[in-house]
């Protein structure tokens, strides 16, 4: 039976850094049912971003049992329950699209007896959206960077964990590994956003608030030069912005920055400058003064005791808020006047001082329970 394969909604970078960290960090449930936590270094990841067009999600499926159909972002739609003409073009366009699906198929092995493919993709141009770098083209859809495979029943791998849908690059090798080309049909309108003008952003996860002045200079400057908008001829086009995405062990990561000029007196999320500077006597100070190990080990200590006598096996996750509340309380007490001097104040350090002492607050407790 043909069903909706939900793509999700692009979050903001601070969600998708709060993400990576569970994933890389996590290390499953205690006894209690609490979450552990370790204290694994983040990686450094080139992220490449593809432009963002302003226009309306779409996707078309496919699975040897159900055959082919096509979505807007919340629905199943056809050409007589239509979402701007996206369906009625699709199914019109059938064939290009299933000779682009099967190209995907070949590529990567995908079993559709088992697996819906769900390749997604932005339905513009036209009247669909105004101030964008497609307005007043014929309306085209363009392929998203990466496309997803789904089960088609509830599956469960060797190990007894159910298997997760998984998301691949829209591209496919030629007669040699060096021959990687985005899948398209552009004859048909079908295009792959992958085909146009790319950034690249080396970012350090550890530190990723690092990053963001990169982002915004990146997006300011395709607000005024969209690579699309050149590519169509219509240089004076609005760019919106990117979309920037990674995948690491099979997770996706996906998130946007947006410009103001295409919104016109819409009012849109947009990153906020970090200054550089700053943030980096704000790590100095929390890695080398705030959180420095005697004092981590000196408040875990006064909770062991004060709380349970000395006794380590009795404390849990539920201690982490007296922990850290100690810890704060202390830095404050005895570096106020460090802090003034840094022109910091204890809110813009709580959180980094709230993160390394976590880690060391869970590490510390699973190896003196263990």
């Amino acid at each position: 039976m043909k069903r909706f394969i939900n793509m999700g909604s692009i979050p903001q970078f601070r969600e998708v850094v709060k993400n990576l960290q569970h994933q890389v960090r996590y290390d499953g449930l205690d006894e209690d049912g609490n979450p552990i936590y370790t204290d694994r270094k983040m990686p450094i990841i080139k992220v490449q971003a593809t432009e963002k067009i302003h226009g309306t999600n779409a996707a078309v499926c496919y699975s040897h049992p159900d055959g082919f159909w096509v979505q807007s972002r919340k629905n199943i739609i056809t050409p007589e329950k239509d979402n701007a003409a996206c369906a009625f073009a699709a199914q019109a366009n059938d064939i290009a699209w299933m000779e682009i699906i099967d190209s995907l198929i070949n590529e990567y092995n995908i079993d559709c007896h088992k697996e819906i493919i769900t390749v997604y993709f932005e339905w513009c141009g036209g009247n669909i959206q105004k101030n964008a770098c497609v307005s007043g083209l014929d309306k085209m859809a363009v392929i998203f960077k990466y496309f997803k495979v789904s089960p088609i029943e509830p599956q469960t791998s060797d190990d007894g964990k159910e298997v997760a849908a998984r998301w691949l690059e829209t591209k496919i090798t030629g007669m040699t590994e060096d021959d990687v080309q985005p899948v398209q049909n552009p004859e048909k309108n079908i295009y792959n956003v992958a085909s146009f003008p790319s950034v690249e952003l080396e970012i350090d996860f550890n530190e990723p608030q690092m990053a963001v002045n990169e982002m915004i200079k990146l997006t300011e400057e395709v607000e005024d030069n969209s690579g699309i908008a050149k590519a169509f001829n219509v240089p004076d086009n609005i760019g919106e912005g990117w979309v920037w995405t990674f995948v690491l062990d099979g997770n996706r990561f996906i998130w946007k920055t947006k410009g103001e000029k295409h919104a016109g007196k819409s009012k849109v999320k947009v990153l906020k400058p970090v200054d550089e500077a700053k943030e980096k006597i704000k790590i100095d100070f929390v890695n080398n003064v705030a959180c420095q190990a005697f004092r981590l080990d000196q408040m875990f200590t006064e909770v062991k005791n004060s709380e349970y006598n000395g006794d380590v096996m009795k404390m849990s996750m539920k201690d982490m808020g007296t922990y850290l509340r100690l810890i704060h309380k202390d830095i404050i007490k005895e570096h106020s006047d460090e802090l003034m001097e840094k022109g910091l104040e204890p809110k813009t350090i709580n959180g980094m001082v709230s993160k390394v002492a976590k880690d060391y607050f869970i590490n510390r407790l699973n190896e003196e329970q263990m």
